[in-house]
């Protein structure tokens, strides 16, 4: 406002340019500024009522949203329309702004720079159609809604219900539904946000065009009616950053602006004092039929698949992009052409005509080489893609006995063979993908040896139900057991630091206070170095303009990332030793440890003599923290527990009743910090300390705190203790603990971490074998106990109970007398 007042008030000589364009400008940023202040004061409202919803019941997540609470699910299509036509307003008001002072100079130089400010107004404008069209859409269905039959939907039953829309139109194809599980993940990235979608399942149907209930003003109910697997996923919107979403969607194409919906509706397991409301005699939902009976194209079904496996066939695609018939060996052949997805290959061609002027201009402007370099090599990647795109063809031929898989590019290309009695499975396998749209999704069909080899059979197929469909086939075909159901892979996400999609009761697991010394350490490190990299790019830009070199006594290269290679020391010498006392203790300690991890006795020794005296001089520096991540994993049992003395020390604690007083009263009152607490008192019980008291608190932690979090670093602090009980107690939690995390590291813990010796774990083999046999056993439960056994025994066996009950009672005694015959201290391990 300051800047328009001077603008518009001010001395006109000191005015530059267009008054009326800095007018403008300055409009739009006080336009910006008012809906900043609105939304905040509209936001603390909203914020407060949700509040106040989330006291009344806090028990019941799906009453929190205020649609919800009455039933109903509005359009998250209102909001999206809002949005698009704030940012036509703003993207035009900008880019026009700049085309008037930008464009007349450029154009009448005839500078080709003037396709910028040009391609800035066609983004605006294909924005402002958007916009119009989203408005068209939005007054033609009016204010559509979706009303539940009941609520919440619970997994195991029936999401039921109507949308009631405006629908004085007709739908020769009928409406198509599609209800999806989608979990959404913010990941961050320096100053930005990218949010990722993964689509962990989908169930679709097709509602005839007749079966429509219109009324007589044109207000219509279009019927819902899908089965939610028992193995479902709740709904999560507590974390911004991280939420679970149950999202419905409807479109049907009709005459001028098709019609186009998406609903968020509640999913939740409902506990016994907030039962589901539900009201099955309303007359909205009288004349409901099951989604089985909705028409051909319909996946509804009495039970849905699973998210982990679905032994249903599926239907065929209506439109299918893959060709089949017969191959050239007699086989049943599966042809994916060039070309088969113009629209997503059309705008592939677009974004790499833009990389490659960006690159252009680069090139020929006075930018650093490395600009253009690194653009340059990016842009070779698109272009490779876009060739692969165009003209790219896979051969899939499944007969004789085998998968025959040929990729060409232009003519050219390799075939490769994989014999049926390789095979372990086919499977569609989906990502992470970037948009608002669950139909942005893609998927891939992957075949997997029995020897581990991953083969992507093909990419980029952009129909989840065609690509289950040829899954089902080459499984038929092949003679493999039938399964279509859809795997996730999000290693992106993973690699940001987000475990398993977040669930009621289910807190991130604390680390203890040692770990997050490290993290703020590393990420102190991280920021000093992108300061560095800043650093000298803006060196590098302010050093351009000189003929000749700026003198400078500072270094011009960004420093690199610390390493620290393994040292081969001999055999610790009275001479070392002498030499030793004379270092500070860190580097004593440092020394120490890396020796006793190559097997030197009197090392170990030294180090257990005087982790007592250092203690409160050694830290977790960054050589430190490598070498404590080497020492958890030691072949040698007497390493772990000097990592177990470390750790103590590092945090403080001495190894005396005192501490363990100390941990047991700060555990018990201190809830926030317990997880931190029970770990260290698993140290501490595993030296020797206070057993008898830690071990009985350590369990009822372990079994009762209604914390995963703290369940899963009780489970982490038995692996220190060392004994048959503990082992017991672990494999109690393995099989019986709530928590996912909780169940994969106790199952660690029993098969190769801690302190536990190798024939104590080989006696908990007889039981990992009657789990993996047991046919309750959930897949992923049996996964991890073949793991298990094949970490415990150093065998290669295959995936089978059978084959492992037999060896046990032909070698398992052999196996036994082995390990108690070593020395006890030998272990499995890295070094």
């Amino acid at each position: 406002m300051v800047a328009a007042g001077t603008i518009l008030f001010g001395d006109p000589a000191k005015v530059r340019g267009n008054p009326l364009v800095g007018v403008a400008v300055c409009s739009i940023f006080i336009a910006i500024g008012a809906g900043i202040v609105g939304a905040t004061i509209f936001g603390t409202r909203k914020l407060k009522q949700q509040a106040a919803r989330q006291q009344a019941a806090p028990d019941s997540p799906w009453l929190w949203r205020e649609d919800w609470a009455i039933g109903r699910a509005q359009s998250r299509n209102r909001n999206t329309t809002i949005g698009l036509w704030m940012a036509a307003v703003f993207w035009n008001a900008i880019s026009s702004a700049a085309a008037v002072v930008a464009l007349p100079p450029l154009l009448r130089s005839s500078d080709l720079k003037a396709l910028f400010p040009l391609a800035f107004c066609l983004i605006g404008a294909i924005l402002l159609v958007v916009a119009i069209r989203a408005s068209i859409r939005r007054e033609r269905f009016g204010d559509t809604y979706f009303e539940f039959a009941a609520l919440p939907s619970v997994p195991g039953n029936r999401l039921r219900g109507a949308i009631h829309l405006r629908f004085n139109t007709t739908a020769a194809r009928g409406i198509d539904l599609r209800l999806s599980c989608v979990r959404q993940v913010v990941t961050h990235s320096g100053d930005g946000n990218t949010t990722n979608q993964i689509l962990l399942w989908q169930d679709m149907q097709n509602v005839p065009g007749d079966s429509v209930r219109v009324g007589p003003t044109g207000e219509a109910c279009v019927a819902v009616d899908f089965a939610i697997p028992r193995d479902a996923l709740e709904t999560n919107q507590v974390s911004s950053n991280d939420q679970v979403l149950w999202i419905l969607h409807a479109e049907a194409e009709v005459p001028g602006v098709n019609y186009s919906d998406d609903f968020e509706v509640p999913v939740f397991r409902a506990t016994g004092a907030t039962a589901p409301f539900s009201d099955p005699g309303s007359a909205s939902f009288a004349n409901f039929t099951s989604g089985g009976q909705f028409g051909s194209r319909s996946t509804g079904a009495a039970t849905a698949p699973a998210f982990e496996s679905d032994a249903s066939d599926v239907a065929a695609p209506d439109n299918p992009t893959v060709v089949v018939s017969t191959g050239p060996n007699g086989g049943t052949e599966f042809y994916f052409p060039a070309f088969r997805n113009p629209a997503r290959v059309l705008m592939l061609l677009l974004f790499t005509m833009v990389w490659t002027g960006v690159v252009y201009f680069l090139h020929r402007s006075t930018a650093p080489w490395f600009f253009p370099t690194v653009f340059g090599l990016f842009d070779l990647l698109l272009i490779y893609a876009s060739i692969q795109s165009v003209l790219g063809t896979i051969r899939i031929e499944v007969g004789s006995g085998k998968i025959a898989v040929r990729k060409t590019l232009l003519g050219v290309g390799r075939t490769e063979e994989i014999p049926y009695a390789e095979i372990a499975q086919i499977l569609v396998v989906t990502g992470s993908y970037q948009g608002t749209r669950v139909k942005d999704a893609y998927y891939s069909i992957r075949l997997l040896t029995k020897a581990g080899k991953k083969l992507t059979l093909v990419d980029a197929v952009y129909d989840r139900r065609e690509a289950r469909w040829v899954v089902a086939q080459m499984e038929k075909l092949a003679g493999l057991k039938l399964d279509t159901h859809v795997a996730v892979e999000a290693p992106f996400v993973a690699y940001a630091g987000y475990g398993q999609p977040p669930q009621r009761g289910q807190a991130q697991p604390v680390p203890p206070a040692a770990l997050q010394r490290g993290r703020r350490a590393a990420g102190w490190f991280g920021t000093l170095l992108f300061a560095g990299w800043i650093a000298y790019i803006l060196f590098r830009f302010a050093t351009l303009p000189h003929p000749t070199p700026h003198p400078s006594s500072v270094s011009r290269s960004s420093p690199g990332p610390i390493t620290f290679p393994h040292v081969s020391y001999p055999p610790l010498s009275e001479g070392d030793e002498q030499h030793l006392l004379r270092l500070p203790a860190q580097a004593q300690a440092e020394e120490l440890l890396e020796r006793a991890m190559q097997h030197d006795p009197r090392a170990l020794d030294l180090f257990e003599q005087n982790i007592v005296v250092w203690q409160g001089d050694i830290k977790l520096s960054a050589h430190m923290k490598q070498l404590e991540q080497r020492s958890q994993f030691s072949t040698d049992l007497r390493v772990r527990r000097a990592n177990a003395d470390l750790n103590l020390a590092m945090d403080g604690w001495a190894k005396n009743g005192q501490s363990a007083e100390l941990m047991i009263e700060r555990a018990q009152g201190q809830p926030r910090s317990r997880a931190q607490y029970v770990y260290f008192m698993g140290m501490l019980a595993g030296r020797g300390v206070a057993y008898d008291r830690i071990y009985p608190a350590l369990v009822n932690y372990a079994k009762n705190d209604p914390d995963p979090g703290v369940r899963q670093w009780a489970v982490e602090g038995m692996r220190f203790l060392g004994t048959d009980e503990a082992l017991d107690q672990l494999f109690e939690s393995f099989t019986g603990d709530a928590s996912a995390n909780v169940r994969e590291r106790a199952g660690c813990n029993l098969s190769d971490c801690g302190i536990f010796t190798r024939a104590q774990r080989m006696r908990m083999v007889p039981k990992f074998i009657a789990l993996a046999g047991d046919s309750n056993t959930s897949p992923q439960m049996r996964r991890w106990s073949f793991l298990a056994l094949q970490e415990i025994t150093d065998e290669n066996l295959p995936a089978n109970a059978p084959a492992w009950s037999a060896w046990y009672t032909q070698h398992g005694s052999e196996k036994m007398i082995q390990f108690e015959a070593q020395n006890s201290w030998q272990v499995r391990g890295d070094e």
